[in-house]
C-alpha cells in the first residue's frame, strides 16, 4: 500500500491516563505519525477529561479526539462503534488502552495494508515488575524494543508471556514469511487495522456484547470473513508492549459471549442488527 495512507488510531481505554500517556509519547516518536487520535473511553471520568486538555498541549504533533460516554458497566463495543463513525480518515487502527506500541507500530501497519484484509497483530505481555518499571517511566518500551536480547533473561524471570512477540523483523525476513503463511483464527483486539469501509460491510462491532472477552475480537472475525474480507497476519512486524494488570473477567462471562456469537452465527448475522446502524 502507499505510504502516504492516511490512517486514525482508536485506542480504547477505561480511566488509566497513565498507560494513555506511554502510548502517546510512543506515537509522537514512530516512523509514521498517525493522521488522527481517537481516545474511545468506556466512561466519561473526570480524570480523563484533565488528562486530554493537557495531552492536546504537550502533543501537539497529535491530532487527539476524545469521545467519551456514561460509564453504566462494560460498553466498549458502543465506544468502538462511535469511534469508527466519528474517524476522519479511510483507515483504521486499534489499540487497547494499556498496550504501548513500539516504534514501527504504525509503519507496519500502513505498509502492509490491503483492501479486504483485517491485519491481525500480537503482544507481548510484560510481567509485574517490567510493567512498573514502564509506567514510572524508569524504562521505556521503546528500550525494550532496541535491547530486546540484553532484556531477554530478565523478561523471562519476570514471567513475561509472548516473549517470541517481543522481536521485530522486517517483511523480507525468512521467518516473517513463515509466520504470515500460517492459518489466523481471529482478531486480537489490543492490536488489529483495516480499511473503514470493510468494518462498515459488517456494521462494526455487536453491541449485544456487554462484557469483555471475545466480543470485540473473535466475534467480528467470523463475520469479517462472511463478508470475503480476510484475516492476515502482521506479526513480529508491528508489535505492541502489553502492561501487566489482573485478569478482569473470569470463565463465566467468557461463556456468556461465547452462547450471543453461537446464536449469531446459527442465524448467520454477519451483519450484525445491533452495530453502527441499528436493525
Amino acid at each position: 500500500m502507499e505510504n502516504n495512507l492516511k490512517c486514525s488510531i482508536i485506542i480504547s481505554v477505561y480511566k488509566d491516563t497513565d498507560s494513555l500517556d506511554l502510548i502517546l509519547e510512543s506515537l509522537i516518536n514512530q516512523t509514521i505519525i498517525p493522521n488522527e487520535v481517537i481516545i474511545s473511553e468506556d466512561g466519561n471520568s473526570k480524570e480523563m477529561v484533565e488528562y486530554v486538555k493537557v495531552a492536546k498541549d504537550k502533543y501537539k504533533k497529535l491530532d487527539i479526539v476524545h469521545l467519551y460516554q456514561e460509564d453504566i458497566g462494560w460498553r466498549k463495543n458502543i465506544a468502538l462503534n462511535r469511534a469508527i463513525v466519528a474517524s476522519k480518515y479511510e483507515y483504521l487502527i486499534f489499540i487497547d488502552g494499556d498496550c504501548v506500541p513500539y516504534s514501527s507500530f504504525i509503519e507496519g501497519h500502513i505498509k502492509n495494508s490491503e483492501k479486504n484484509i483485517v491485519l491481525c497483530g500480537k503482544r507481548i505481555e510484560l510481567g509485574s515488575k517490567f510493567s512498573e518499571k514502564v509506567k514510572q517511566k524508569k524504562l521505556k518500551v521503546s528500550d525494550i524494543e532496541k535491547k530486546f536480547l540484553k532484556f531477554l533473561p530478565k523478561l523471562l524471570k519476570d514471567n513475561t508471556k509472548h516473549l517470541e512477540d517481543g522481536f521485530v523483523l522486517s517483511r523480507n525476513n525468512f521467518i516473517t514469511k513463515l509466520v504470515h503463511k500460517r492459518y489466523v483464527r481471529h482478531i486480537i483486539g489490543c492490536n488489529f487495522s483495516c480499511f473503514k469501509q470493510d468494518i462498515l460491510k459488517i456494521n462494526g462491532f455487536n453491541e449485544d456484547f456487554i462484557n469483555p472477552s471475545e466480543g470485540e475480537d473473535v466475534d467480528p472475525s467470523w463475520r469479517f470473513r462472511k463478508v470475503g474480507v480476510e484475516l492476515k497476519s502482521i506479526r513480529l512486524l508491528a508489535n505492541v508492549a502489553h502492561l501487566y494488570h489482573e485478569k478482569r473477567f473470569d470463565d463465566d462471562i467468557g461463556k456468556i459471549n461465547r452462547e450471543i456469537m453461537q446464536k449469531t452465527k446459527e442465524l448467520n448475522k454477519f451483519f450484525c442488527d445491533k452495530g453502527i446502524t441499528k436493525i
